[in-house]
């Protein structure tokens, strides 16, 4: 894991939450009004509580591949990355909520096998993310 990244314990052994360590919450809302969250529903095996390979695999390049270039445009800011009893969330601040859900599309569309829905929030502020960070 780079160094922008923090670990965040959660206390929860089926827990995995990441959030950006160079950046604070508050100095990215000031910039990006809006959060969008892409969710993934992942198959959960009985004594795995997290996705398989192949889904982490595909992720860290829709992550690396894709949203790090949106980022370097300055058109959102990946800020954490939830991994909970079979949900993956990633949650992104931006300022144009429809570009940011297009551009994930036209990644996200190239594996049917990971189906995402996506939730935006207008004016977000920090909220929904103070709640689990």
């Amino acid at each position: 894991m780079n160094d922008k990244w923090l670990l965040k314990d959660t206390g929860n052994l089926n827990q995995m939450l990441r959030i950006r360590e160079d950046k604070a919450l508050t100095n990215v809302c000031e910039e990006f009004k809006d959060l969008v969250i892409v969710k993934h529903q992942y198959h959960v095996a009985d004594d795995i509580m997290f996705p398989d390979p192949s889904c982490l695999a595909f992720f860290t390049a829709f992550e690396e591949n894709h949203l790090q270039n949106l980022e370097e445009e300055e058109s959102l800011v990946l800020y954490a990355v939830d991994i909970f009893e079979g949900k993956l969330s990633m949650y992104m601040y931006c300022n144009d909520a429809q570009k940011c859900v297009y551009d994930s599309i036209s990644f996200l569309k190239s594996n049917s096998l990971y189906k995402c829905e996506f939730e935006i929030i207008l004016n977000d502020c920090g909220k929904r993310l103070e709640k689990i960070i």
